[in-house]
């Protein structure tokens, strides 16, 4: 089994570790590992949790930027099981926008201590948010569609109005605008072109979070991921899609905490 240069940061407990699984952080599209590290890593360090993240093949400084055009969703869920390989026991799976989508694929074949969604892509795909963003917000959609082909870097307000909400402070957003990078073609129409009977096998504790001001995954289509899998969700006020970075990334920490602790501490 071959295995890629892939950076997987890790910050281990802060004092006592609680005896629980390891988190391993999934990040989204246009991101990286990086993107934990602001907040959630150092936060869920301090609370006693092993957390680990994983920057997918061709982000951040993992090997792939070569190839990324073609790199597919199951290639990601391939670099989440050598993550978890390397970290030596099944984790807690957090996956963010488009790592939650890859987190539901690599559960097809692989096991997990528990899984937690954040604005996560439906296992239905991108279709209805594309279609929504289509008709509601065009200007947003063609924005992001330049940025993919590298010809168009969005203001630092144009990126807080499609990813943090109106009180977002401005140096998280500009983090975000100069860590940003383009994604994987053949990953995005992986996402695109998904069957609407689709059913992940999620025999597992999740827990599905949505932000209220999403922009890219509406809490409506958050809603209704959650009713087709027949699990609960939570719709967290006040936030949009960066929810690890965002102004009131605290609050999304502290339930997924809270969530933890009912289900993996006994």
């Amino acid at each position: 089994m071959s295995s890629l240069q892939l950076e997987l940061i890790h910050q281990a407990p802060a004092g006592a570790a609680l005896d629980v699984p390891p988190l391993l952080f999934v990040h989204g599209a246009y991101s990286s590992a990086r993107c934990w590290q602001q907040h959630f890593l150092p936060w869920f360090a301090a609370q006693g949790y092993d957390c680990w993240a994983l920057s997918l093949e061709g982000h951040g400084h993992s090997e792939g930027q070569a190839w990324l055009a073609a790199t597919s969703i199951d290639d990601y869920a391939a670099n989440v099981a050598q993550a978890v390989r390397q970290i030596g026991r099944a984790p807690v799976l957090l996956g963010h926008s488009m790592g939650g989508f890859v987190c539901q694929q690599y559960l097809q074949r692989h096991q997990a201590a528990a899984l937690v969604l954040l604005a996560s892509v439906p296992h239905t795909g991108l279709a209805a948010s594309t279609w929504r963003l289509f008709n509601q917000s065009p200007g947003m959609l063609l924005g992001l569609n330049l940025f993919q082909q590298g010809n168009y870097q969005p203001h630092t307000s144009e990126l807080q109005g499609m990813l943090f909400s109106a009180d977002a402070p401005l140096a998280d957003v500009a983090w975000m605008a100069a860590n940003s990078q383009v994604e994987s073609v053949r990953a995005i129409m992986d996402m695109s072109m998904v069957s609407p009977l689709a059913r992940p096998r999620l025999n597992l504790p999740v827990l599905i979070l949505g932000g209220e001001h999403d922009q890219l995954i509406s809490a409506a289509e958050v809603r209704q991921m959650a009713q087709a899998l027949g699990l609960p969700c939570e719709i967290l006020p006040g936030t949009a899609h960066m929810l690890m970075l965002d102004t009131r990334w605290q609050h999304a920490a502290q339930r997924i905490h809270h969530w933890l602790q009912q289900h993996l501490m006994t």
